[in-house]
């Protein structure tokens, strides 16, 4: 039977990594779950009668796991979220750019710096919790994961100089980091390696994954990386954790780092409705409509019955996440395998979401990178943010009325369902409560711990009708085991959604488009009666939101027409000193055609350096002239934002174009582009990062100073 989860879980590794605990008090409502709650298993058997119970009743309504209709015939259409099978990632997890969260300085501080420290870090949703990059620094080492190979570049002395090079594997191409003292731990997104038995097939180095998960896994896997960097000429990798999974997202504070990983059932093997339809009868009997339907209803009742047999024998090894770990610590690798979570230590919410198994990973990188205990949750959580005491996991279980054209409007719309954790125990984190907002969120930005309350942006509509589409501001306080509304505001962005997002102490900054840029200004400061105190509605819209001096905040978005045309990239500088009048101080519009920045939806591309009012980030534009066509630029590109003078172009960086000897074009070689991503400042210097090098330049002009190459394949 399913129990609720006591306020006092402990906890190791999934979901906050949690181990177990439970609670004695009943359900709430006789026996009825409350959503807003997460429920423990008591045994195996309790979570295998939940799992084929949950799927069993898929199979029987849809004949399938993914929620598709095949009553009509084959390629039906998907009704909903089903069991959960979603496998995509995002980074950060679906976790695009938005804003940052509540407890950044007002002046936007210096992309993650110590206060006094005379470099930058990653640019991170809160001060004191980092997020995994392609770069970090101290100010004397730089760690860069380029071209497959993770770069140890020394930037203590007058010229930066690499040191050496990990290759990481032959089918890594991407990669984010955490470093904290002599460690680096590398998460990675993999596969399970079946390149096939061809002549010349790449062949990753390492343990066989197929040998331990089996032939018919096809899903992403998580490999997370331990590697020792306290030699900077031979870096090693200690280990190597492998888990059934796509990676969510990451945060470490103090060296603690929880890694979100997102577990689809696996091992089952299923059949489709038109593996059991026998086609030459079909044709023999005249091909007809009517006896396609008969035929088809024949297939899916078959499929139906042998998907739940299939269901029936599963065990719970296809239900939860499985793991490979490699240690290398002695030089030969030790190899160890199994089921990463205990039954007991599993969790699923009230209301059902899904069937994949979310989780959080706790690595102390003090220590060693190993599969502990753990607690997974059955849910398609989405989204994640923490503050330095709290990880919260959001989902947005998908509702079928959504695609139902007769549904009433009551039983439309999406709600989100948030869970909270406490991290502060080094060893543990503690389920704690849980709650729900109307709406779906944009990302992790759309989430704010402040004063201990959870502030949430989330936009709402009925089904896909866009005209129903508003937004709100809810305030969510923790009361015994639930996170309760104590607030809210709607009205938002009427016919829009959110697009940008960023909360500063107790204001809140929403942006909504659909033909123009309204950006509101939210007074949370009583938290129980949140109001909108002013409205700037401009073309164009504002992804990315960050403070850049007093009352000033710097967009990063797009210009536009009256009408909602988007044109080229744009970067706005924003006077929020009156929360009833916001206005758009200045603007700088970059090419007037077409333009991209990866910063539009991963904020770490941004580079706020507060001490001289640099603005840096990665640029592409094309503009279009009538005699010579096309044309576009892009690199690095550094501006001065001041408050009477405006956004200015203070220069921009290229990296060397490489030549590729052995490429398509034999007599004139090949060349590309390097795509520049980041931006650090260490002293007086600016370092850029592209997968063929490392640039230093000049901090007050951004004037070529050092290069340094990176070995290519």
């Amino acid at each position: 039977m399913s129990r609720p989860y006591a306020l006092a879980l402990p906890a190791f590794l999934f979901l906050g990594a949690l181990a177990t605990g439970c609670s004695d008090r009943e359900s709430p409502g006789g026996g009825d779950l409350n959503p807003r709650v997460l429920y423990g298993f008591d045994s195996c058997d309790d979570l295998l009668g939940y799992t084929k119970g949950e799927a069993k009743g898929l199979i029987e309504k849809y004949g399938n796991l993914q929620g598709y209709d095949y009553s009509s015939g084959w390629f039906g259409d998907p009704v909903g979220d089903g069991g959960g099978l979603s496998t995509g990632g995002t980074d950060s997890g679906g976790e695009s750019s938005g804003g940052d969260g509540g407890e950044a300085p007002q002046d936007g501080g210096d992309n993650g710096g110590v206060e006094g420290d005379d470099y930058s870090g990653t640019n991170v949703q809160e001060a004191g919790v980092d997020e995994p990059d392609i770069v970090k620094t101290d100010g004397e080492r730089i760690l860069a994961f380029a071209g497959g190979r993770l770069h140890f570049v020394d930037a203590s002395g007058a010229s930066p100089t690499l040191r050496s090079s990990l290759e990481i594997g032959a089918d890594v191409r991407d990669a984010q980091l955490f470093m904290h003292e002599d460690r680096a731990l590398l998460l990675v997104r993999s596969s399970p390696y079946y390149y096939g038995d061809w002549e010349g097939a790449p062949q990753p180095a390492g343990v066989d994954l197929q040998q331990y998960f089996g032939p018919d896994y096809y899903a992403g896997i998580t490999r997370l990386i331990e590697v020792d960097i306290a030699n900077p000429d031979a870096m090693k990798i200690v280990s190597n954790l492998h888990i059934t999974g796509d990676l969510v997202s990451a945060r470490m504070v103090e060296g603690v780092a929880r890694v979100v990983v997102r577990s689809a059932p696996n091992g089952l093997k299923f059949k489709d409705p038109y593996e059991f339809f026998d086609y030459s009868a079909f044709e023999q009997g005249g091909g007809t409509e009517a006896l396609y339907e008969h035929m088809w209803k024949i297939a899916l009742a078959q499929s139906k019955v042998h998907n739940s047999s299939v269901i029936d024998a599963s065990t719970i090894e296809n239900w939860l996440p499985r793991y490979v770990r490699e240690d290398m610590s002695n030089g030969q690798a030790a190899v160890t395998s199994g089921v990463l979570l205990a039954c007991d230590d599993v969790m699923h919410t009230g209301e059902y979401s899904g069937l994949s198994t979310l989780g959080v990973l706790t690595v102390d990188l003090d220590g060693h990178l190993a599969p502990t205990g753990g607690v997974g949750v059955f849910s398609e959580g989405e989204t994640v943010y923490a503050s330095k005491q709290n990880l919260y996991v959001a989902t947005t279980p998908w509702n079928p009325a959504d695609w139902d054209p007769e549904a009433s409007a009551e039983e439309q719309g999406r709600t989100t369902y948030v869970h909270k954790f406490d991290i502060q125990d080094r060893s543990r984190a503690n389920y704690v409560a849980s709650g729900s907002v109307r709406g779906w969120l944009l990302s992790q930005w759309a989430m704010s711990e402040h004063e201990g309350d959870l502030r949430v942006a989330s936009t709402d509509s009925l089904g896909w009708d866009q005209a129903t589409s508003e937004s709100f501001v809810s305030v969510l306080r923790q009361e015994g085991d639930e996170l309760q509304q104590i607030g809210q505001v709607g009205g938002l962005g009427k016919t829009e959604q959110i697009h940008g997002v960023r909360f500063i102490g107790d204001k809140g900054y929403v942006v909504t488009f659909r033909q123009t840029d309204p950006l509101y200004t939210v007074d949370v400061s009583d938290p129980t009666k949140p109001v909108v105190a002013g409205e700037l509605k401009i073309p164009g819209y504002s992804a990315y939101l960050h403070p850049v001096g007093e009352d000033l905040i710097l967009g990063v978005g797009m210009d536009g027409t009256e009408e909602g045309q988007l044109l080229g990239l744009q970067l706005s500088l924003f006077d929020v000193s009156d929360d009833a009048a916001p206005k758009q101080l200045h603007k700088a519009t970059i090419g007037d055609d077409w333009g991209w920045s990866e910063a539009l939806f991963d904020h770490k591309a941004f580079l706020w350096w507060g001490k001289t009012g640099l603005a840096m980030l990665p640029l592409e534009w094309g503009t279009y002239d009538e005699n010579i066509g096309y044309s576009w630029e892009q690199g690095a590109f550094g501006f001065r934002v001041d408050k009477e003078d405006g956004i200015s172009l203070i220069g921009e960086v290229q990296h060397p174009e490489p030549v590729v000897e052995e490429c398509w074009d034999e007599y004139y070689g090949c060349y590309y582009s390097p795509m520049l991503r980041r931006s650090i400042v260490i002293g007086e210097q600016v370092f850029t990062l592209s997968d063929v090098g490392l640039k230093a330049s000049a901090l007050a002009d951004l004037s070529d100073a050092h290069w340094v190459e990176f070995p290519q394949n």
